[in-house]
This record gives C-alpha cells, structure tokens and sequence, in this order.
C-alpha cells in the first residue's frame, strides 16, 4: 500500500468531513434566518382561513358578491370586523374587497408582530384585501397605540403605513364629526428616553 494513496484518502476523508460540518452549519443559519424572516412577517392573516357568523346570507356567483345581514362577525387570523351588513365582492384573482355598514360598523386587526392592535369604526368600512387598505365614512375613527384619527373619512394605507383623514366640510356628506366640521388627531406623549420602563 503506497503511504501517500492513504495520506490522500484520509485529506480527501478530512475535507469531506469539514465541508459537511460547513454545509450543516450554512444550513442551520439559513434555516434560522428564514425563520426570523417568517415570524417578521406575521401576522399572515390572509393566508388564514375567514370565518363569517351572521342571521342571513344571499349569494349571487354571476355578479361575485355575497351579502351578509344581521349581527354579521367576520374573523381571519387577527382581523375582526363586525357589521349590521357586510358585503363581499371577488373578482378572478379571489377576494378583492369587503364593506362593513352599521351604527358603527368596526374593524380591528393586529398589522405587524410587535405592535398594538389597530381599531377603527365608523358608518362603513371598505376594506381593500389586494392593497391592504381601508376606508371608513361617516362618524369615522382609527386608534393606534392610544393615538386616534377621527373625521368624516379616513384611509389608511397599512402597507406605507400612512392615514389620511378629511373633515365633514371637505366633503358631500355632511354627516357631523366635529362641531366645526374639520379632523381631530390625538397623538400621545412618548416617554422620555430615561423614564422608560
């Protein structure tokens, strides 16, 4: 037996060995950082199935619509809308927008991991699944983290996370928010970077 044959082979055995070590512990790593990615992502509340409880329903295929009445409950993951009245419409690419109509009608939902849940209510909620947005009409408000928007319409875009709100005098409804007719924003004080506990 040539020493050198089994100097090689013991080489050959040692890199094979070490690249195993390297590919299982390149395996490991990228297994935990797709699963902090995952959990960054959460909630995925789309991907979850929806639950709608209510006294009546009326589904027409053709048209893609279903309307539910009565003391209507819709749950998805952390969504929750509840409504006196909720529409919704699909389209080819599936859901595509839901209306909630009530005295109030109201929304709420945890956004991303690590924030508060997001309330809202107001006369009627569209909420636009495929750009992750909702309007709310009439008597509206949305509260985040006790900070709140309240006017006669407000958007908000939960994807840039950016709310706009318009008073009663800015548009045709003149459903009355405020006594002057315009927005109210109430935004809490953050803590002083020493007195956080």
């Amino acid at each position: 037996m040539n020493p050198n044959n089994a100097k090689n082979r013991t080489t050959e055995s040692l890199t094979k060995r070490q690249l195993s070590y390297k590919l299982s512990r390149l395996g490991f790593f990228l297994g935990l950082f797709m699963m902090t990615s995952l959990s960054q992502a959460l909630p995925q509340d789309w991907k979850k199935e929806m639950v709608i409880l209510s006294d009546r329903a009326d589904i027409d295929r053709r048209a893609g619509t279903v309307i539910y009445e009565g003391d209507v409950l819709l749950t998805q993951g952390t969504l929750k809308i509840q409504a006196q009245r909720l529409t919704i419409y699909r389209n080819a690419e599936g859901l595509e927008k839901v209306v909630a109509e009530g005295t109030p009608a109201t929304y709420q939902q945890q956004i991303e991991v690590d924030k508060p849940i997001t309330n809202a209510k107001g006369d009627r909620i569209d909420y636009f699944t495929l750009e992750r947005r909702i309007t709310l009409r009439g008597d509206a408000e949305l509260e985040q983290a006790g900070n709140v928007f309240s006017g006669n319409l407000i958007t908000y875009d939960m994807t840039d996370e950016t709310v706009k709100a318009v008073g009663t005098n800015s548009v045709s409804d003149q459903t009355e928010r405020a006594p002057d007719g315009r927005i109210k924003v109430i935004i809490q004080p953050q803590s002083a970077p020493g007195n956080q506990k």
